[in-house]
């Protein structure tokens, strides 16, 4: 199994891992595998390559594919026309898992009855973890388990395609989130991570709990070490969040609010719902109560409305917002969105000139961040281990490498940050 994208996607995938392994289906090699399931996205057009991709590499080694996902939902023929081993599943995450089983084991039984399953296949994540994709390793799901407390957006953005493909939002019962994270400690996964498609939007359908109110009860699980978010929009800062992060010690002080402009021309023709002061206001009321958090954010460059002038303006909004890293993605048409009607009016250079002024200005901002660390102590969730080395995240979602040996993949180790290095810190033992 593998997911492109988001770790909403890395999450509905896991459902679908999940319903195999329940059915009896063994989980192997990439290249061992008969069977492999691929989740896509299509947050851009660039991503949907990415998934087409995918499926090309799997039809090498696998006889059949079955595609499922946000691109898959958009657009079934674009994987399809591929070849006659590719199936494509549409619906929701949770129909398609159990369809997916269903499927798998019918097909079992037609080609050899009374025979044990065929392999479904290992599951890797193919963008942001390396490590992962060694065929035994679950893809960063040994020591965090993503779990989707809410799909679906009403927000609309002018760019984005996630509405159409993923529906209205609705939200999770928090019953059904906390006793999915009683499962995962069972399995040995000490840290939570929050995540859904507007997760901020987050509503209780059965005791009206919002979603910092349902981070304090995750909290509460025995073995549960920390709760984090995967993201969060700045209009759903509530109250009930800043409390959760200024009074729960295992909330992490770590949001990724996207900001993707700070220019307010461009905030409007995005259809965003707010301003460039008022997400700077919303950012300096997280600070006051939560001083030591660490704040990350998205960037889109490139829109079709944004000048110079326009970048800069987000250039500055970035550093005012104390901003350490910028995900940044230059800006794509999306079919079926109202964006699309204004065109692709910035040059392909000129996007990957902002792209790489904005990255630029991410890296120095991450040294700042990383610099200020520098002498303290942290507590390293492992999450990594090789030969050379193993590294994990601190809770404010900061990597750091320490020398091989000095923890076991799920471990919590207290370690002294002793200089910069790489993306993240080189941290010895405490």
């Amino acid at each position: 199994m593998k997911f492109l994208g988001c770790k909403v996607s890395q999450a509905d995938a896991m459902l679908a891992r999940r319903a195999l392994l329940a059915a009896g289906h063994r989980e192997v090699g990439e290249d061992e595998a008969e069977l492999h399931v691929i989740n896509t996205c299509c947050i851009t057009s660039e991503a949907e390559g990415k998934s087409r991709q995918a499926v090309r590499r799997s039809l090498r080694s696998a006889g059949q594919v079955y595609v499922s996902g946000c691109a898959a939902n958009l657009n079934a023929a674009q994987f399809e026309e591929i070849a006659p081993g590719v199936k494509v599943l549409q619906g929701a995450a949770e129909d398609v898992a159990v369809e997916v089983a269903g499927l798998v084991s019918a097909r079992e039984g037609s080609l050899a009855a009374g025979l044990p399953s065929a392999p479904a296949g290992g599951c890797a994540d193919l963008e942001h973890d390396v490590l992962a994709r060694h065929p035994r390793l679950e893809a960063a799901t040994r020591t965090r388990g993503f779990v989707k407390v809410q799909d679906g957006c009403d927000s609309r953005c002018a760019y984005c395609i996630i509405p159409t493909v993923r529906g209205g939002a609705r939200s999770r019962p928090a019953s059904a989130v906390i006793a999915e994270a009683r499962r995962r400690v069972a399995e040995g996964q000490p840290e939570m991570v929050m995540t859904g498609i507007s997760v901020g939007d987050y509503r209780d359908p059965e005791r009206g709990l919002e979603l910092g109110q349902l981070m304090i009860e995750v909290a509460r699980v025995p073995g549960v070490e920390r709760v984090r978010l995967s993201s969060v929009e700045v209009i759903h800062v509530k109250d009930s969040l800043l409390e959760a992060l200024a009074t729960e010690p295992k909330v992490c002080p770590h949001l990724h609010i996207p900001m993707q402009s700070g220019d307010d021309q461009v905030l409007r023709d995005m259809g965003r719902h707010y301003t460039r002061e008022q997400y700077l206001d919303h950012v300096a009321a997280v600070r006051r109560a939560v001083p030591e958090i660490n704040i990350t954010t998205d960037v889109i460059v490139g829109f079709p409305t944004e000048t110079d002038g326009a970048f800069a303006r987000t250039l500055s909004a970035v550093g005012e917002a104390g901003i350490s890293r910028v995900h940044t993605f230059s800006y794509s048409p999306r079919p079926g969105t109202v964006a699309a009607d204004l065109g692709d009016r910035i040059a392909p250079e000129e996007k990957k000139r902002r792209s790489q002024t904005m990255r630029g200005y991410s890296e120095a901002r991450s040294r700042q961040h990383r610099a200020r660390k520098l002498g303290t102590s942290e507590q390293v969730l492992i999450d990594k281990v090789a030969d050379a080395q193993c590294s994990g995240y601190t809770a404010d979602y900061t990597r750091c490498y320490l020398p091989a040996g000095a923890g076991a993949r799920g471990q919590f180790v207290n370690a002294d940050c002793a200089e910069l290095h790489a993306d993240g810190l080189r941290a010895v033992p405490a």
